[in-house]
């Protein structure tokens, strides 16, 4: 899912659920639920894209997110708990990227057989993260990723 769809989904649950210590561990499970649910994201055929490309589209979304939640929930609940909640949300995308932004290429798919630690860390965190996707292509993988949006805001309100 895109962090814009993370970030909705964690300002409903925060909204709905005003204490931080239910609330912000939820929308960190939400991250792992909504994954599974097939759909297109900023990493949907990254090989394809520009590390450069890729980057600047996920900080867009992630701006982006940030500031509809924000703008969604914030006469909801206190804006730390909605900003922490949002972070939680996104943070296991945000812990598969040093393997994107360091170590991957389109031609590598998996460590080499002499990587470093730091390497092995951080392709062990991308796999263990992928096991929950489910990618779909646009169109299709946006609109799933709307009705998950959708189901989520109209079930948390």
């Amino acid at each position: 899912m895109t962090a814009t769809a993370h970030a909705l989904v964690s300002g409903a649950i925060v909204a709905s659920i005003p204490n931080p210590f239910l609330s912000i561990p939820l929308a960190f499970a939400s991250h792992f639920v909504m994954d599974t649910v097939p759909h297109w994201d900023v990493g949907t055929n990254w090989r394809n894209r520009s590390k450069s490309k890729t980057g600047a589209v996920a900080i867009v979304d992630t701006i982006l997110g940030f500031s509809l939640a924000y703008f969604m929930f914030s006469g909801k609940v206190e804006g730390a708990i909605l900003f922490f909640a949002m972070i939680a949300g996104n943070l296991p995308d945000w812990l598969e990227a040093p393997w994107y932004i360091f170590f991957a290429h389109p031609k590598k798919s998996e460590p080499a057989k002499n990587a470093g630690l730091s390497e092995r860390l951080a392709y062990a965190i991308y796999k263990t993260e992928n096991v929950f996707h489910a990618k779909a292509r646009a169109p299709f993988g946006i609109l799933t990723q709307i009705a998950t949006v959708g189901f989520f805001l109209l079930l948390l309100s």
